[in-house]
């Protein structure tokens, strides 16, 4: 879908520019951009392809004088909303934590009026579910080795939160390997690769992809984490190591 189309559906929706970004994840900011002609990620325009295709159900429109509005996202008790789409299946919204936002996230992270000023990501899944979903942009090198399983930097994570009560048991790294870790030794975020967890001893190996001397394994004992989020989906930068 090209920027004047988009534009042309809009007005026939009668949706303004903030409330089209809103439905998709994205800034209002970022339709303007859209409509000027500049590109879209395939992300975008595949939801943009459903929220404006004829006879959708989720957006609004004018009968005479009087403003229509057709089906309200669903919303699970931790605020991530749920668009249904014509083909069954749902498009997910979840804050999503940029750079300047990640230090104090932890803080914030359960005050509604922080989280609906934040920029939002959006995933699609087969129905609502229930659980704390966030995105992260990913900030440093230590994912990227090149690789198609890199997660270069302003790469976007989808994550679910684990809860402290189920760190007791073994963590379940091998169907969920990466993870956004919050610990007590870093103001910032760290993405890794949980390789072991030693519910024993009670600490987890950490792991990064980039086998640069700098990115060596380590141990982060549980009792120096404060959230656990395991990532579920990948929107992956483009990395741009060159790897010989």
């Amino acid at each position: 879908m090209e920027g004047l189309d988009i534009k042309k559906r809009r007005d026939e929706l009668g949706l303004t520019q903030k409330e089209l970004g809103d439905l998709i994840g994205a800034s209002r900011e970022t339709i303007i951009n859209y409509e000027k002609g500049k590109p879209i990620p395939r992300s975008k325009s595949e939801i943009l392809n459903k929220v404006l295709q004829e006879g959708t159900l989720y957006n609004k429109k004018v009968v005479g004088e009087e403003v229509v509005r057709f089906t309200e996202p669903l919303e699970n008790k931790n605020g991530n909303r749920f668009l249904e789409l014509p083909n069954g299946k749902f498009y997910m919204l979840m804050p999503l934590a940029e750079f300047e936002v990640q230090a104090g996230f932890l803080d914030n992270y359960q005050d509604s009026d922080f989280l609906m000023d934040l920029s939002q990501h959006g995933i699609m899944v087969d129905k609502p579910v229930m659980g704390r979903y966030v995105a992260f942009r990913v900030n440093g090198d230590s994912m990227d080795n090149g690789s198609s399983q890199a997660i270069a930097r302003n790469s976007i994570v989808t994550t679910r939160e684990l809860q402290r009560q189920h760190w007791v048991s073994k963590l379940r790294y091998r169907d969920f390997p990466y993870w956004v870790i919050y610990t007590t030794q870093s103001k910032l975020p760290l993405l890794k690769e949980i390789l072991e967890h030693n519910t024993e001893e009670g600490y987890i190996t950490c792991h990064s992809l980039n086998d640069s001397p700098e990115f060596t394994d380590f141990r982060l004992y549980i009792d120096d984490i404060q959230a656990l989020f395991y990532v579920i989906d990948v929107n992956r930068s483009v990395s741009k190591k060159v790897v010989y």
